[in-house]
């Protein structure tokens, strides 16, 4: 399955989960990947179904995405955080869990967002994979998921 990475980094500018969702779904709007409304359907989504992951390692990643009807390019906006960034939890709304690195999913049919998010949470589960997608030069995580997410499926 081909699909667009596009990595960057929220600086001190990010003080919230919804900033956050702004901040990386303009990066899939900018190459045209979704429609407008997307960024809105990950805000709303995130209200009754939050997508916050506590690691066990204490880590926190969070996963927003919303409707595949409003994707154009199967891609995911990968963006990492100077400071964490306080989300739902995905177990228990009621929760939050502070989160160093957002994964915004992007894909045209639920299908292909099922696989990806299923190789994810593998990949999520090996605290290295995930401090290398908070360490690595920016220019190297797109090929650096690919092959994860390649061999997660091999």
């Amino acid at each position: 399955m081909k699909f667009e990475i596009l990595v960057s980094e929220a600086g001190e500018a990010v003080n919230s989960s919804a900033e956050a969702i702004h901040l990386a779904g303009a990066k899939l709007l900018e190459k045209d990947y979704i429609q407008p409304q997307y960024i809105q359907a990950c805000l709303d989504r995130e209200v009754n179904f939050p997508t916050g992951l506590k690691m066990a390692n204490g880590e926190g990643i969070v996963i927003p995405h919303a409707d595949y009807q409003l994707v154009k390019t199967n891609s995911i906006s990968v963006l990492r955080f100077a400071q964490p960034v306080s989300f739902g939890q995905m177990e228990d709304a009621d929760l939050t869990v502070d989160c160093g690195i957002l994964f915004n999913l992007a894909f045209a049919t639920s299908d292909q967002h099922l696989a990806v998010l299923r190789r994810l949470f593998t990949l999520f589960q090996d605290s290295a994979f995930v401090t290398d997608c908070r360490t690595l030069p920016l220019s190297e995580i797109p090929d650096y998921i690919n092959a994860q997410l390649s061999a997660e499926s091999a």
